[in-house]
């Protein structure tokens, strides 16, 4: 029995592409007083460490760019320039593979005027229209963008785009006060209350639900204005599966033999092929999408067969 699901296990992820990659660049920028430095460098070290080891993006795939990067040149990429932000846009676009999606996050603190939306970076400020002129290289990519900043409302427009999701936490620029909702943001990828559905990975869609419900109670608890609203937009399929990664999936028995255990990864990487299938499906020919669609269906029945087999043979 355990040579059978094993020989199924290796037919299975032997075929079809991988999972598609996530890139992920965080823009931590300047703080000013020092407990917004200190904030700022927490949220983005803390993101950086829970997408390699909590859900598995290799190093490589991580680009952490700071208002002081010896504060850890260990884990910090560079300074948080515009320029850098262009380099390392430019640089992830260049090995981006096929199915590969992309985040940003950016942290600090944000202005909106007449002139446009911007987040305040060391040096010359990145407006919202610069980094759309940034984005456009992704066409066709799935793209998350996730500003934290104060003022940040006024991104949606300029960064709106298809395939794109877009995270503020702000409604608008005119909600220009300090902005608690990073922090929880990223807590909901480096704790454990993010992962809503217990399904072992964190979506966009959840991550925001919990920021903004911690958000709300942060404010509530302390008898204060809430002043700040966070916003979600654009591609909302996109945000209901894009997810950074993950461990093993929750429901995998603790005493599982490592045969039984692969066919429970290898429906996670099905699982995966599909969702990414379904972001790009609106740039596939309809008959190529329902044949590769089919496919992975009956991949993931076999899978769940094996599953159930192995359940009914313990």
């Amino acid at each position: 029995m355990r040579s059978l699901l094993l020989c199924l296990v290796l037919l299975l992820t032997a075929s079809g592409p991988a999972v598609a990659q996530v890139h992920l660049l965080i823009v931590s920028g300047l703080g000013g007083e020092p407990r917004y430095v200190n904030d700022f460098h927490a949220w983005g070290i803390s993101m950086a460490d829970a997408a390699t080891e909590r859900m598995g993006i290799p190093a490589a795939n991580v680009t952490y760019l700071a208002e002081d990067p010896q504060r850890d040149s260990q884990r910090i990429d560079g300074e948080s320039r515009r320029d850098e932000v262009e380099r390392a846009l430019a640089e992830i676009r260049a090995r981006l593979g096929e199915d590969e999606r992309l985040m940003i996050l950016l942290i600090g603190h944000g202005s909106s005027d007449a002139r446009g939306a911007r987040i305040n970076l060391p040096g010359p400020d990145l407006t919202a229209e610069e980094l759309g002129a940034l984005l456009e290289p992704f066409e066709g990519h799935p793209v998350v963008v996730v500003n934290t900043a104060s003022a940040s409302g006024d991104f949606h427009e300029p960064l709106s785009a298809e395939n794109r999701t877009i995270v503020t936490a702000t409604r608008s620029g005119m909600e220009r006060n300090e902005t608690i909702f990073g922090g929880f943001f990223v807590a909901a990828f480096a704790e454990d209350g993010g992962d809503i559905d217990k399904d072992g990975r964190v979506t966009i869609a959840e991550a925001f639900e919990y920021a903004s419900t911690e958000t709300e109670r942060h404010y509530e608890n302390a008898n204060q204005l809430q002043l700040e609203h966070a916003r979600m937009e654009g591609d909302m399929e996109l945000a209901q599966l894009f997810h950074l990664g993950g461990g093993v999936a929750a429901d995998i028995p603790a005493d599982a033999p490592p045969e039984v255990r692969a066919l429970y990864e290898a429906r996670r990487e099905l699982e995966d092929r599909i969702a990414s299938l379904r972001v790009r499906s609106a740039q596939m020919e309809e008959a190529e999408y329902q044949m590769e669609l089919e496919r992975l269906l009956l991949e993931l029945a076999r899978t769940n067969r094996a599953i159930q087999e192995s359940q009914e043979g313990a």
